[in-house]
């Protein structure tokens, strides 16, 4: 860990009721000093933030709260996540690339937007691209953080997420690939987590009360987070106290994967002084708020790495831009000359393929009908193979079954005058498969999709548009994916 600018920092998790406080003391480990929670009073919310601040201020105080430095953390309902490829670039050039593409990535109607990142180890573990994840939240929510802390005596050092906190603190020492889920009395965080703490996904739910509701929001939104492995877990923070108690074993069966209990030892913290009595889950993301405040949080609102540039005065410019306008001049002179050498080469060109067009059209033909037929033979009957797997994943229920199946061949594509080398492997056809289908409710949609990930053929699996049909209530989907059957030796 590296070393803290901050002796001590409270950390303070916004939610819809109340506001989750916890002071953190540097050291090795951090020492939790104080938790406590504020239930808003009425007129002193989120929406009143100055009033908020001033009801902050007393409750610190009462509660004998120190620190004058805090991290606030924004909910996960405030945010707006979409997930991005980058090449491998260092932090300025990826910041700079973002930047640009920041406003394109997001709704046009969302206005006054503060944009930031977090970079996700890579997957493959090459270096060409990396996964990033893009979020932004309206300017307005980062002002409500400030002036609360303002008015409350505070210095905000950063203001982020809470669910991204959260995430990072609970998988930090661990190299899997974990799905973090803290829930609370007025709504509920997902994150995924890749190995090292990196978020490659955000998630917000609804209430765990009515727990069958929620879990079948959630069962949905596990399955859009990857393919299940047979070492995949969830870690819960269970914050929803008296009004939703959530069941790890029931929890783990309903969604077909482990799951255990957070505890805040594991967020590599010493809570030994604060005698939570049980209450541990409940302030699990301020204290990783807190913790992200000694360590430097990944994502910070209050000074994000895709904020424009300082704009630059007149006077500053007038020097480059009378140089930029001498080399524009330059360039535009080299740029004719250039062309109308380039206009001649082109034209001779033209001519001398004017004279073999009809023998390359000829060529390309035949290449074309080769590349094609080369992938139907019977060494390897994919429709078949694939109609097998696809009939082994249906359950036997009596309930589940297709109503039409397309199947389209993606032949590999080959470029024209490069012949496969000879102890090359034969390319593998990819079918795109488009499956309709009834059952009896949307559980038994999310059964089939799991079973079909135990088949490696199978790949981007994605649910399609759900409806409730007929008068027998029978749940009519579609399903959309790949099936690439394994190369025959």
């Amino acid at each position: 860990m590296k070393p803290s600018r901050y002796k001590k920092i409270v950390g303070l998790a916004i939610g819809d009721r109340s506001l989750l406080a916890a002071e953190l003391i540097a050291g090795e480990p951090p020492q939790v000093k104080r938790l406590a929670e504020m239930i808003y009073s009425e007129g002193a919310g989120p929406a009143n933030p100055a009033e908020l601040g001033k009801a902050l201020e007393k409750f610190l105080r009462e509660h004998q709260f120190s620190a004058r430095a805090a991290i606030v953390g924004l909910p996960a309902k405030w945010l707006v996540v979409k997930s991005k490829e980058v090449p491998k670039a260092d932090s300025a050039t990826l910041a700079g690339i973002l930047r640009l593409q920041a406003e394109a990535e997001f709704a046009a109607d969302l206005k006054d937007l503060i944009y930031d990142f977090s970079a996700a180890p890579s997957d493959s573990g090459e270096e060409a691209s990396k996964s990033v994840l893009l979020m932004a939240t309206p300017k307005r929510y980062v002002d409500t953080a400030t002036a609360m802390c303002e008015a409350a005596g505070l210095r905000a050092v950063a203001v982020t997420p809470s669910v991204l906190a959260l995430g990072e603190a609970s998988n930090r020492a661990s190299d899997k690939n974990v799905l973090v889920l803290s829930v609370g009395p007025g709504g509920s965080e997902l994150s995924a987590q890749q190995g090292g703490g990196g978020a490659s996904a955000i998630r917000y739910l609804r209430s765990a009360n009515p727990q069958p509701a929620f879990v079948n929001e959630l069962r949905r939104a596990v399955s859009t987070l990857g393919s299940a492995s047979a070492d995949r877990e969830m870690i819960l923070w269970n914050g929803a106290g008296g009004d939703s108690p959530l069941d790890v074993a029931a929890l783990s069966d309903q969604l077909g994967l482990r799951v255990r209990g957070g505890d805040v030892p594991s967020l590599g913290v010493d809570a030994s002084d604060t005698g939570m009595n049980g209450q541990g889950p409940k302030f699990a993301a301020a204290i990783a708020l807190a913790l992200s405040g000694l360590n430097g949080p990944t994502v910070d609102f209050l000074h994000s790495r895709l904020a424009p540039p300082p704009q630059r005065s007149i006077r500053q410019l007038i020097v480059p831009g009378v140089l930029a306008a001498v080399v524009l001049i330059g360039l535009i002179a080299w740029a004719y000359f250039d062309l109308q050498h380039r206009r001649n080469h082109v034209a001779d060109l033209q001519n001398r393929f004017a004279k073999i067009k009809d023998s390359v059209a000829d060529a390309r033909k035949f290449v074309d009908e080769m590349n094609f037929a080369q992938h139907w033979h019977g060494e390897n009957p994919q429709y078949l193979d694939c109609l097998r797997d696809l009939s082994e994943a249906i359950p036997d229920d009596g309930q589940t079954y297709a109503t039409s199946l397309d199947m389209t061949a993606e032949t590999p594509h080959m470029t024209a005058g490069q012949p496969q080398a000879p102890n090359a492997p034969p390319a593998t056809n990819g079918l795109a498969i488009k499956l309709a289908g009834r059952t009896s409710d949307a559980q038994n949609v999310t059964a089939l999709v799991d079973r079909m990930r135990r088949n490696s053929a199978f790949v981007d699996i994605r649910i399609g548009q759900e409806t409730k049909t007929g008068r027998n209530g029978e749940w009519s989907f579609s399903l959309t994916f790949t099936y690439v059957p394994p190369v025959r030796k």
